[in-house]
């Protein structure tokens, strides 16, 4: 178990409890932060970030009031899950734990204490579930078998397979296809996924035949089928490619949505335990944030995609919501003075090159948010503005630009 102090502070992209001096920046360049959220509810905190402009149509729905609890006796404990789909995950909660404040976790002897081991084991079953029904390296998992199933195959999958396809379809469909989860080979060519290493040079990097083929296989992941009739199948679009002698079948990566999904999952768990206070990250990827137990809020600050010593940028507040975030500073390199990054541009099939560095959502699903950031990250500033404006006015939304 880590101590409050270092829960308290989480990893690359997404965000930081805000607890200490904030940044000023260090980076010579600036950057443009664009917004829905209204003036007077974020601060922009580096000074090589500049507001680029106000994003329109934000009309949140009316929140329900939060129910007055005595947290008077209220302490934290904690929980990391160190590797759940490649990365950590790390849960928090608030509650009166002060009979349990000093012991070990396996010394806990109060009522609250035995149910958050309780909690915690049913949080780290739900991961486990979830980390084997979409890896693509497991062999037994779903996603395995659908990748590595014959063009127009139908394959047995679980429920919450079913479920993450479902959501899947529906980001991609909503997004014009700019969320699409089937640019499995794209991602690999590039050195990422399951791939060993990066390209080193230019001449490593792949061909534009190459990609033109895997970005045609892609289009088609909306031709895949569901059902839900006497269990859970998914059958695959009968489409092919060929490439250097080797016929291709669509395959998936759903790690851009998965962890969101999973974030929705431990919502769920919070509130059958009875847990109103506390927060679930994971990763640099989503995260849910239910009520501070002296301020209600949560003060969050978001990392900046550019610097070295990951410095915030944007800080904002809120509580009982999920946030997911993508950027292009995770994983990534750089050939001859370009940024190479995980996240393919459906269009070009190639890493994103639109300008947008990180993008993040706030409300509404976290797994739908995780497609979500995605697609704002391939489409481009103007229509990331537009899309935003016209398509999300019930969520917060930030994203920064070069």
């Amino acid at each position: 178990m880590k101590s409050l102090k270092k829960i308290l502070i989480l990893p690359a992209c997404l965000a930081v409890l805000v607890g200490s001096a904030l940044s000023s920046g260090c980076n010579k360049k600036t950057y443009e932060v664009y917004t829905n959220i209204p003036q007077g509810e974020f601060e922009i905190t580096d000074k090589t970030f500049k507001l680029g402009g106000t994003i329109g149509g934000y009309s949140p729905a009316e929140k329900e009031k939060c129910e007055e609890v005595n947290t008077s006796a209220y302490t934290a404990k904690g929980w990391t899950f160190p590797s759940v789909m490649y990365t950590e995950a790390q849960l928090v909660v608030y509650a009166d734990f002060k009979e349990d404040a000093d012991k070990k976790f396996e010394e806990f002897t109060t009522e609250e204490g035995a149910k958050f081991i309780s909690f915690t084991k049913a949080v780290g079953q739900q991961l486990d579930l979830i980390s084997k029904a979409v890896s693509s390296t497991v062999t037994d998992s779903d996603i395995y078998k659908f990748n590595n199933a014959a063009a127009g195959a139908t394959v047995e999958i679980s429920q919450t397979t079913y479920e993450i396809l479902t959501e899947a379809l529906s980001v991609y469909d909503f997004t014009d296809h700019y969320y699409n989860p089937a640019l499995y080979y794209n991602i690999k060519a590039y050195g990422f996924s399951t791939a060993e290493q990066y390209p080193q040079t230019a001449d490593e990097l792949p061909s534009d035949e190459v990609i033109a083929k895997y970005t045609d296989l892609a289009s088609h992941f909306g031709e895949i089928e569901l059902s839900n009739e006497n269990g859970y199948f998914v059958t695959k679009p009968a489409y092919t490619v060929t490439v250097e002698g080797e016929t291709l079948s669509l395959k998936v990566d759903l790690g851009g949505i998965a962890k969101g999904y999973a974030v929705d999952k431990v919502d769920g768990l919070f509130d059958e335990f009875g847990y109103k206070f506390g927060y679930f990250n994971f990763g640099a990827s989503s995260m849910l944030v239910k009520r501070h137990f002296k301020n209600e809020n949560f003060n969050l600050e978001f990392i900046s995609p550019r610097s070295v010593k990951r410095d915030g940028y944007f800080k904002t507040s809120f509580c009982n919501d999920k946030l997911s975030t993508s950027g292009d500073n995770e994983q990534r390199y750089i050939i001859d003075g370009v940024r190479y990054c995980h996240i393919i541009d459906p269009t070009t099939g190639k890493p994103v090159q639109t300008g947008i560095m990180s993008a993040t959502v706030v409300g509404g699903s976290a797994a739908s948010a995780d497609a979500l950031t995605t697609a704002i990250m391939a489409m481009g500033k103007d229509k990331a503005i537009k899309f935003i404006e016209e398509k999300l006015t019930d969520r917060k939304v930030v994203f920064t630009a070069e």
